[in-house]
Order: C-alpha cells, then sequence, then structure tokens
C-alpha cells in the first residue's frame, strides 16, 4: 500500500476538478462546502489524474473511472472514491472508422486494427463493454494500438496497467493514430473528440452514423449511463477528517442543482443553444428528471456494470464490492 503524508490541518483542503457546469458553482466560491476552508483548483485533466497516481497533491481530486478501479484492487491507490460522478457519456460515438477498412457493423471489428490513447481508461473500457455487451465483439478479437490521437505528444506510452489475458496490444510512437488510419494501417479509432480527419472527407465515418438514436435506445434498454470520473478523497485526508466526505457531496450537489436549474431557464439562455429548453425536456423524459444522479445506491447498477467489464477485459483480476470502493456518504 503507498503512504502519502497526511496535510497539515492549518492548511485548506485542496480539490481538483474540472470545469463544467455542474462544478462552476464551487469553482467560482458561489457553493462553500459547510464546515471546511476548501481550495478548488482545476486543470488539465489528464495531469491531474497522472499526478493523483503518483504524488497524490489533492485532498479530493477527479479521477478516471477505470482508472482507479484498477488501483484500488492492486491496493496501490491513495484515494477512496466518493459518489460524486463528474463526467459521464455514452460512448457509440467515440468510434471511428476507416471507411475503406470493410467493415460494415460491429461484428466486422473482429480481426482489425483498432486504436486508442490508453488501454485502460474509461473511455475504452466503456467502448469494449459496449461492443463486448450487444454485439459479441470481445476484446480479444481485434489487435489494439495504444498512442497518440493527433498529434505525438508522448516519448513512452506505460504499459502496467494493460492486461495479460492474451489481448494483442502494441504501443505506437513517433506517429500519430490518425495518421496510421489514413495510411490504411489503423482500421478502427476510438477517440474522446472526432479526430482532425473526421469530416474533412469521407475517408473516415463513425461506426454508428445515427449514434444519437442508438444511445438513446441503449439506454432504454439497459438504464446505463455510463460513469466516466468519480471523485476521490484522500484516505489520510479522510481519516482526519471523517465529515468531509459528506460535506463534499452535499457541495457538489447543490453546485448540480444550480447548473440543472439553469439548463430549465427560458427568460435568457445561459448556452448558445437555441433549444437548450426542449433538450433538457426531452432528456428528462427519457432519462428521469436527476439524469445526472450522484450516489452509491442511485448508481448501483452502472457501477457493477462498468467493474464487470473490467474483470471480463483483464484489467483487474477480481471484482470488488462497491462498498470497497465508496466511502458510505
Amino acid at each position: 500500500m503507498i503512504n502519502f503524508s497526511t496535510d497539515n490541518s492549518a492548511n485548506p483542503i485542496s480539490v481538483a476538478v474540472g470545469t463544467y457546469d455542474r462544478t462552476v458553482a464551487l469553482l467560482d466560491g458561489t457553493v462553500q462546502v459547510e464546515g471546511f476552508d476548501t481550495h478548488f483548483v482545476t486543470g488539465d485533466l489528464e495531469e491531474i489524474f497522472a499526478e493523483a497516481f503518483t504524488t497524490a497533491p489533492y485532498s479530493v481530486t477527479e479521477l478516471s473511472f477505470s482508472n482507479f478501479l484498477i488501483s484500488s484492487v492492486r491496493g496501490t491507490c491513495p484515494y477512496v472514491a466518493l459518489p460524486i460522478f463528474p463526467s459521464r457519456s455514452f460512448r457509440h460515438s467515440a468510434i471511428y472508422l476507416r471507411s475503406d477498412a470493410g467493415i460494415n457493423s460491429p461484428a466486422d471489428l473482429r480481426g482489425k486494427r483498432i486504436g486508442t490513447r490508453e488501454y485502460s481508461n474509461t473511455l475504452s473500457l466503456v467502448a469494449r463493454g459496449i461492443l463486448s455487451d450487444d454485439y459479441g465483439v470481445s476484446p480479444e478479437a481485434s489487435d489494439w494500438l495504444i498512442g497518440d490521437i493527433d498529434h505525438v505528444e508522448r516519448q513512452t506510452i506505460d504499459n502496467k496497467n494493460w492486461p495479460a489475458n492474451g489481448v494483442s496490444i502494441q504501443a505506437v510512437l513517433g506517429r500519430s493514430l490518425s495518421s496510421l488510419m489514413m495510411a490504411g494501417d489503423l482500421d478502427a479509432l476510438i477517440a474522446y473528440s472526432p479526430p482532425e480527419h473526421f469530416g474533412r472527407s469521407n475517408a473516415m465515418v463513425r461506426l454508428f452514423p445515427e449514434w444519437r438514436t442508438v444511445e438513446q435506445n441503449y439506454f432504454q434498454r439497459t438504464k446505463i449511463f455510463p460513469i466516466m470520473h468519480i471523485m476521490g478523497i484522500r484516505r489520510d485526508v479522510l481519516a482526519a477528517h471523517p465529515t468531509l466526505a459528506t460535506a463534499m457531496v452535499d457541495a457538489f450537489n447543490q453546485s448540480k442543482q444550480q447548473a440543472m436549474a439553469q439548463l430549465g431557464t427560458h427568460q435568457a439562455l445561459p448556452v448558445m443553444l437555441p433549444w437548450m429548453t426542449a433538450e433538457m425536456q426531452a432528456t428528462q423524459s427519457l432519462m428521469g428528471q436527476d439524469f445526472w444522479c450522484y450516489g452509491l445506491e442511485e448508481n448501483r447498477d452502472v457501477l457493477q456494470a462498468q467493474i464487470r467489464w473490467s474483470f471480463e477485459q483483464g484489467l483487474i483480476p477480481r471484482k470488488p464490492g462497491l462498498e470497497e470502493l465508496f466511502v458510505a456518504a
């Protein structure tokens, strides 16, 4: 188990989180964490995640759910999870294809070369889980290339979280995965955002062109709204401040409620979407009033599904119980 130094009680509780509509009220101080002196910071999430699993500089931090799960099962994670989910996303839209790769359905991914930035990140975990559950395409059926999407950013690629279950995985250095796809050396790509060549020509297309309809149907069938990130509280901080977990959950809920209220605004739209309120109503009609819910019980089924995917994909050697991973808050 990794040990990290205890916070100085004279210092504020440091909290690292992304800038989202649901966290703005925390970042600007509109919502306070009752009973605690907190200092909220934001920044590049990849850097925040990397720091969390090495030096753990923040008392409370946003974390990749998949990599948190791997580290927790190994007993090396300095954080325990709070039932706060700042990032969630359906991922059918994140699978891109070379249009001449002979892929006309998900089943055609068998035997193909698929690229992604990180094998163990939550994006890839969820995409593979969907492909396996709904289309019978297991990770072992394809070859996986791990590298930077549009521009070379890394000199090395860490393989410590790669599974040892016979999946074909190799690192790509010195070239972007997008360039490999355009050269015909990669068949499919899983990416957070559309790769730079997508939309410029017909060379790159989505696996699911009508992805919004597919994702809505997926939710109707499964009730799974995938969780990308969780908030973690450092174990020594929790031991020193046992009431901090509940105070954090309450504050994040208040901030999220303010964001929800803004999405229902009619008088002056807070974001530049003409039919924002109609979109909000349609989403609530499909997914429920609190479609972005926090809390352990409210999210038990989706969390257990993602834990199952991690186990089936060889990322973790056993399926932990949620009470092992999360603070009771």
